[in-house]
């Protein structure tokens, strides 16, 4: 049979569901599956997914052996560097296990040199205990895959054992080799494959053996020469949240004792302990992961000697607190401790370990690394730092203490960092080389890291970039002006200083009601829409038409017509009388009053047709309409013929708008007041702060300034509460700063999703307004602060005129008879050429009731 993948974008968008994939792991899935599609690949030259460590690499394994199977491609065949990965991807994998990824249609049935007669089982029992659209998944660690000695003992034992069981002939199943050389579907995927280098030569020997259809690897350490379908850089991975940030700490003169590193060391867990416990009090509901210190030492000796240092009474006092994780400490009792090391009741608080581990273990709780000894250049490297990037609570908290990696060492980070080999761990190459000044604190300051997006080549991220393309991607993103310094934040020491924790760092701020407007309360026009048959409503009629019409009004004179009485003589001699038509005289018409020609409103549009003379279209025109469209027919005093020439217009505008609305389906809103505030406080999520007020100055933008989203800004000393958070800094936190200082201005609130202030656009959309502010002279105004872009935008329109007509409502609302209300939409560039509100309200559109 031929093996032929195709690309199936829908295929891709279902498993990116069901495996729940992370953005970068469903393109680097796309990107593989289109090179196959391509045909532009060799069977036996790896393609490789550069992502960085923590993206989550073994989703996208599990993710393209389920797209394989749904195309017939159901033998694979999974490479791992050692043991140790070897049996977390069996975990990875298996239906049960705690560790089970799920998204498969039906669970891989799995095969192991440990069990290689499993395959035979499987084929023969393949309908009754599993299904026959299955993969088979073989997952074998390199050593394994190496042809056994040809000579030897007769009884082999370890590795060789396991050699012999897949290479030779086996009387219970035949040879696992001659089965998998058989296979015309069989895909290899090396995980963690940068670790294969000292075994090249005989696992490429190995590789040809199996005759795979294809060779696909799994690294965030790539080579050089390596064919890379995706990349997914380190510095993307901070930059997108998806790992932690790697913060450096130091003593401004460095440490002259390994006793000292340590215990700053466990004075930071102290703290990450701390911050730990607070997230798991506030969301017991969630993982209740604890923190962990890995400590980094030269060799098996230093590991040794530092761990029973750890384990004394100088430090933990426990054993069990403290585990030893390296080739010599590798016994079943190790590996149990590592395999539960994620769970509530793992003791383990520190791990010891050495620089140079061939195997990898992962596992999220790491918060702090110490490195003693190490090599400067490997501190920071993937296999070291990658350890402890990867969120202990599956995404980012908000808390620096839980989403920052502490990393102490006893080098100079300053020549660390200028290491061309680190700059390459996070996919940076360039000449450039950071100075000191920044990258590292002042001692006894931080600095945080200012990772921003930054563009790439098109087609890097989607998978249809060349491969030149892909390998210029980062430095043309370092010209751009990424450097480490973006990436990496510091903490400077000074050299007495002591590492404790602030009272009240992680104790939840409560956000109060300003102490001057306690007991303030408004009642909040919340609307909803719907379909509805109902005759139409008063309330259609915008306030801008109604103004249009009015100015068409006529106010000219009564003309009185004259004939003048004429004696003429006819042609007998006698004379007659006869009137001639001379010009008319213009008079001034019945003078007529306001209340006169209200009335006479009222009444020609409530007989006209398709208009019913319910409670709320009374109010319409009492409230607003009638007084609207006679404040703007510029006419003084009214006549008799004014007041007809008024009627007409706005009767023809009514009839215009009836018959509009019965050409296509209506929608009728409604009001549903809601009274605000719910509270008079709140608490934030654990590890948010009030952050105080902006200095701004009047070319303040949000890079100058400093702005956070959706953080907390106060104390507002008219704000109804005395903390807010704002989503933009020119469409909203600059507009709070104009409201705050306006002495026009008595209050103001920032509205938030939870109050359910909503205005209805269509029967399915809501929005969410930003702001009600009360003005001096009683009036609320709703006032919605957009992006300049929102002007030519139809669906912010479509929004503003929902507003605009729930404002429109209020004339005829009971609970709203006494108030008067506005809608506001302000965009950016009149809120940056305001100085108050009146200059907002005399800049835009409103809309208003009138008392």
């Amino acid at each position: 049979m031929s093996f032929i993948i195709t690309y199936d974008e829908n295929l891709i968008e279902e498993l990116a569901a069901r495996f729940n994939l992370r953005e970068p792991n469903r393109k680097a899935l796309s990107a593989l599956v289109q090179r196959l599609d391509s045909g532009e690949y060799s069977p036996l030259e790896m393609l490789t997914l550069d992502l960085a460590t923590g993206v989550g690499k073994t989703y996208i394994l599990a993710a393209f052996i389920e797209y394989l199977n749904r195309q017939g491609a159901r033998n694979v065949m999974v490479v791992t560097p050692g043991r140790v990965v070897q049996d977390k991807t069996v975990s990875d994998l298996s239906h049960g296990s705690e560790r089970y990824i799920d998204g498969f249609t039906q669970p891989p049935i799995l095969v192991t040199p440990d069990n290689p007669q499993g395959f035979a089982v499987a084929e023969s029992s393949r309908g009754l205990f599993s299904s026959d659209d299955s993969s088979m998944v073989f997952v074998f660690n390199v050593q394994q895959l190496f042809p056994p000695k040809d000579e030897g003992k007769s009884v082999a034992s370890g590795q060789e054992a396991l050699r012999r069981k897949t290479w030779r002939w086996q009387e219970e199943y035949g040879s696992l080799m001659e089965h998998l050389r058989g296979l015309e579907d069989l895909v290899v995927i090396v995980d963690e494959a940068h670790l294969f280098g000292s075994n090249a030569k005989v696992y490429r020997s190995a590789l040809e053996e199996l005759l795979p259809q294809v060779t696909v690897g799994l690294t965030a350490s790539p080579a050089k020469t390596d064919d890379i379908v995706y990349r997914y850089p380190l510095w993307r991975a901070i930059r997108d949240g998806y790992v932690k940030q790697p913060v450096l700490v130091y003593r401004k003169s460095g440490y002259n004792s390994e006793e000292r590193q340590l215990q700053d060391a466990m004075s930071l867990l102290a703290l990450k302990e701390e911050a730990y416990a607070g997230w798991r009090a506030a969301h017991p509901e969630g993982k209740q992961t604890k923190p962990l210190l890995f400590v980094v030492c030269a060799d098996v000796n230093h590991a040794t000697e530092t761990a029973e240092r750890l384990r004394s009474t100088a430090f933990m006092g426990d054993e069990l607190a403290v585990l030893q994780v390296d080739n010599q400490h590798d016994d079943a009792t190790t590996q149990a401790f590592l395999r539960y090391l994620d769970k509530e009741h793992s003791p383990v608080r520190i791990i010891v370990s050495v620089n140079k581990l061939r195997e990898g273990w992962d596992t999220k709780r790491i918060a702090v690394m110490c490195t003693l000894r190490a090599m400067g250049s490997e501190v920071l490297t993937q296999q070291v730092m990658g350890r402890g990037i990867r969120l202990p609570f599956g995404q980012l908290t908000g808390v620096e203490a839980i989403d920052e990696l502490d990393i102490i060492s006893h080098k100079s980070f300053v020549s660390l960092l200028k290491s061309e080999d680190i700059l390459r761990e996070f996919g940076i190459e360039s000449d450039e080389r950071p100075q000191a000044s920044t990258v590292l604190a002042i001692p006894g300051t931080k600095v945080d890291p200012q990772a921003t997006p930054l563009s790439t080549t098109p087609g890097i991220e989607d998978g249809t970039a060349s491969t030149s393309e892909v390998a210029d991607v980062t430095k043309e993103a370092q010209e751009k002006g990424s450097n480490i310094a973006d990436l990496v934040g510091s903490r400077g020491l000074e050299d007495n200083e002591e590492i404790v924790s602030p009272n009240d760092i992680f104790t939840q701020v409560e956000v109060s009601i300003n102490e001057k407007f306690q007991g303030t309360t408004f009642l909040f026009p919340s609307t909803v829409m719907e379909k509805t048959t109902e005759p139409f409503e008063l309330a259609d009629i915008t306030t801008e038409d109604v103004i249009a019409a009015a100015k068409r009004t006529k106010n000219t004179s009564e003309y009185l017509e004259r004939t003048r009485v004429a004696v003429v003589e006819n042609d007998a001699g006698s004379a007659a009388i006869r009137g001639e038509n001379t010009d008319r005289v213009a008079v001034e018409s019945f003078h007529q009053s306001e209340r006169e020609v209200a009335n006479e409103l009222t009444r020609r549009v409530l007989a006209t047709g398709g208009v019913s003379a319910d409670a709320a279209n009374v109010a319409q025109l009492s409230r607003r309409i009638v007084p609207q469209f006679i404040a703007n027919t510029g006419i003084e005093q009214w006549t008799e013929k004014a007041k007809l020439s008024a009627a007409d217009e706005l009767r023809r505008l009514v009839q215009a708008e009836v018959k509009k609305a019965a050409s296509h389906t209506r929608t009728k809103t409604r009001v549903l007041p809601i009274e605000l505030p719910i509270n008079d406080s709140f608490t934030l999520n654990f590890g948010e702060k009030v952050l105080p007020l902006l200095d701004l100055a009047a070319k303040s933008t949000k890079a100058s300034s400093g702005f956070k989203e959706r953080s907390f800004y106060g104390p507002w000393t008219k704000g109804l509460f005395d903390a807010a958070s704002f989503d933009s800094f020119s469409g909203e936190y600059k507009l709070a700063e104009l409201l705050n200082f306006d002495p026009d201005v008595l209050w103001w609130k920032r509205l938030y999703s939870h109050e359910h202030a909503v205005v209805a656009y269509t029967p399915k959309n809501d929005y969410y307004p930003d702001f009600v502010v009360k003005a001096t002279d009683g009036t609320h105004w709703i006032i919605e602060g957009k992006s300049q872009k929102g002007v030519d935008d139809e669906i912010v329109q479509v929004k503003k005129a929902a507003a605009e007509k729930a404002i429109r409502l209020l004339a005829g609302h009971p609970d709203y008879l006494d108030q008067s209300w506005g809608y506001l939409i302000a965009y950016e560039q009149d809120i940056a050429g305001a100085d108050s509100l009146a200059d907002l309200l005399a800049s835009s559109v409103t809309e208003k009731t009138v008392i």
